[in-house]
């Protein structure tokens, strides 16, 4: 009887018409529907809704914008309430000698912005980590190598070749020097070596200068910024982390440049140490930003379809968007249906958990000092 039971039901669902046991059509409208169901603007609502996801993980990964007001006002804002919820690091576009030399160095960072996140810590406390290379300014890398081995022969010549500042055409030539001997004498500066860090930064900027490895440069970075944070957590292995980096860095998966990034590192990393992570990506839908001297139109609704369309559905108010209850919606539509708005918001909906979009930005225009 069940076996006929069975056969019955297998040969009605055979009958039933392909159409009626398709998956549900997806359509822009309803896209729209589920984004402004899981949007809340950003002052009040959306901090509030960042710290209560930042009190359930570990990592906390901002792929922010450079060069504006914006992002330091929020880390203005969530910064006494992170320090609250236990994270006691910020992971930084920037390298560790720069993070003892913000008064000299020219980057992403302020000494305000320094003191802001060290403003709970004590005197012994190192709270940002240094975890990049140091592109603007490895001249004063190697200024300081010398100072501590004064009779380097090599440190000699790599002086001299950048006595009228770096370029990075010298870069190919400076490496290749550096992988002649190692000095007698180095430093570390937050558990990192600064001869390490500057031959980081040289193979990085030596793969930068030939056009053709432009892609291997990428990777290079990528996978000193990956080294750098390891080496941080690993003595500090108790601690929750923030991590501030450009949002191409924060992706989970590869990003469009095709590189396995920074925030899929620390991803995976998590899932090892049973710890988790979310990730929050910014974009900017007009104003303006600085950065290296230079002011430039902040609006990214023209490079993504997404972002026009979150942008369009924000209106005049920062907007905070959850993104995670679009995943399923969107791999429910088979790949040779989507459309190119269906697939671009696929690539933010599986990078980011949580896209921030500021209508309007302003300029962050203190340089600092060469």
């Amino acid at each position: 009887m069940k076996s006929r039971l069975a056969l019955a039901i297998s040969l009605s669902l055979f009958l039933i018409p392909g159409s009626l046991l398709a998956a549900p059509v997806v359509t822009e409208d309803a896209i729209r529907t589920t984004l402004t169901a899981h949007a809340v603007p950003l002052h009040g609502a959306g901090e509030a809704r960042l710290l209560a996801e930042a009190r359930s993980h570990d990592f906390f990964l901002l792929g922010e914008l450079h060069g504006e007001h914006e992002i330091p006002e929020l880390m203005k804002d969530l910064w006494p309430q992170l320090w609250a919820a236990g994270y006691r690091h910020v992971a930084g576009e920037l390298s560790p000698w720069a993070v003892e030399h913000l008064d000299q160095a020219k980057g992403l960072w302020t000494q305000d912005q320094a003191s802001l996140v060290d403003q709970f810590a004590g005197p012994k406390q190192h709270v940002v980590w240094g975890c990049d290379i140091d592109e603007g300014q490895p001249e004063r890398l190697i200024a300081d190598m010398a100072k501590l081995n004064p009779e380097d022969a090599t440190l000699k010549q790599m002086v001299a070749l950048t006595a009228h500042r770096y370029n990075r055409k010298q870069a190919p030539q400076l490496l290749s020097l550096s992988e002649t001997d190692h000095p007698a004498r180095d430093i570390t500066i937050g558990g990192i070596s600064l001869w390490n860090n500057l031959r980081q930064t040289l193979r990085v900027e030596a793969l930068r200068s030939n056009p053709d490895t432009k892609l291997g440069a990428s990777e290079a970075r990528e996978l000193v910024m990956k080294e750098l944070f390891l080496s941080h957590d690993r003595q500090e292995p108790e601690s929750k982390v923030f991590l501030r980096f450009g949002r191409n860095h924060l992706h989970r998966g590869y990003d469009a440049r095709g590189v396995s990034t920074l925030g899929n590192f620390v991803a995976e990393l998590a899932i090892t140490e049973n710890k988790s992570v979310f990730n929050v990506g910014t974009f900017a839908a007009g104003g303006k930003e600085h950065l290296a001297g230079e002011t430039f139109n902040a609006d990214e609704r023209q490079d993504e379809l997404s972002f026009a369309l979150l942008a369009q559905l924000a209106g005049p108010d920062a907007t905070l968007f959850d993104l995670r209850m679009l995943r399923p919606m969107l791999h429910s539509i088979a790949q040779e249906k989507r459309t190119p708005l269906e697939t671009n918001l696929i690539y933010w909906a599986d990078s980011y958990d949580f896209l921030i979009c500021y209508p309007v930005v302003s300029p962050l225009m203190k340089d600092l000092p060469r």
